[in-house]
């Protein structure tokens, strides 16, 4: 299996759409009001909003957490709502162990949309083969082809999960796959409430009772641990994790680094690390 495409954009309401469509390949742009064909399989993640694709003549809504799987030389198209936009997630991909499964009925002969839900290990997923391929390191080919059997069998397996869950449950799901979406930026807990339709203190009651950290602290902590990993890596000082992860200061950063783990960051694990 290779990957051939991969990308994540964020359609806001009103925004045209495909956005920056003169830096797509015309195939997946031309013809746009009419459908297109594709010569590879692709994946289409929603991690938020709402639209609508349409095939063999039917048209179907699609939404927030929904993972469509576009098929070689079936016609489609699909959009945003124009009053709401969305996030999407797309990876592009082919090969004889791609075409192998599309055989066995995984991924075809048509498309196939499953309801998967928000979760943050298929963002995350999604987010390393967006970054690999850009990067385009040694080995980035086998690294991000990986991750895409991966991303279906999760999907699938979400999908089964039976609808009716414990509230706790979904609130936290949503709410971490936030979290991994901002980890390197900062997020406002009140601003948050408000964009799930929720009263904060509600919000904070709820998500605590599941994880018994407030959602403000939970975040914090997984800056936290993104931290830790970036020390052990050993290429980042303390001041440039501090700024990476939107940390007010250094000193900030190392007093909290300190409170949370029991030591300070140059000298997580034992090891000296650079200060500045």
């Amino acid at each position: 299996m290779y990957c051939n495409d991969a990308g994540m954009v964020e359609i806001h309401p009103g925004d045209p759409y495909p956005y920056q469509a003169d830096l797509h390949p015309p195939e997946y742009t031309k013809l746009w009001d009419n459908g297109r064909v594709l010569n590879e399989y692709q994946f289409l993640y929603l991690a938020k909003g709402e639209g609508v694709y349409r095939t063999a003549g039917e048209q179907h809504p699609l939404r927030e957490g929904n993972l469509l799987i576009l098929v070689p030389g079936v016609w489609h198209w699909y959009r945003p709502n124009p009053a709401t936009g969305w996030t999407e997630y797309w990876v592009g991909f082919d090969g004889a162990y791609a075409r192998t499964l599309a055989e066995a009925g995984f991924l075809g002969p048509e498309l196939k949309l499953l309801d998967v839900g928000i979760h943050d290990d298929i963002i995350g997923h999604f987010a390393q083969i967006v970054s690999g391929v850009a990067q385009e390191r040694p080995g980035f080919q086998q690294f991000v082809s990986s991750l895409v059997p991966l991303i279906y069998a999760e999907a699938c397996m979400h999908a089964s999960t039976p609808s009716v869950e414990a509230k706790g449950k979904l609130l936290f799901e949503r709410i971490r796959a936030i979290f991994v979406e901002n980890l390197y930026g900062t997020l406002d807990m009140e601003s948050l409430a408000t964009d799930l339709s929720l009263n904060y203190s509600n919000l904070r009651e709820e998500f605590k009772g599941y994880t018994g950290l407030s959602p403000y602290q939970y975040f914090l902590q997984m800056k936290i641990n993104r931290a830790k990993e970036l020390l052990l890596d050993g290429s980042h000082s303390v001041k440039e994790i501090s700024y990476t992860l939107s940390f007010e200061n250094p000193y900030y950063f190392s007093r909290l680094f300190k409170k949370k783990t029991g030591v300070t960051p140059s000298h997580w694990n034992g090891i000296e690390t650079a200060e500045g």
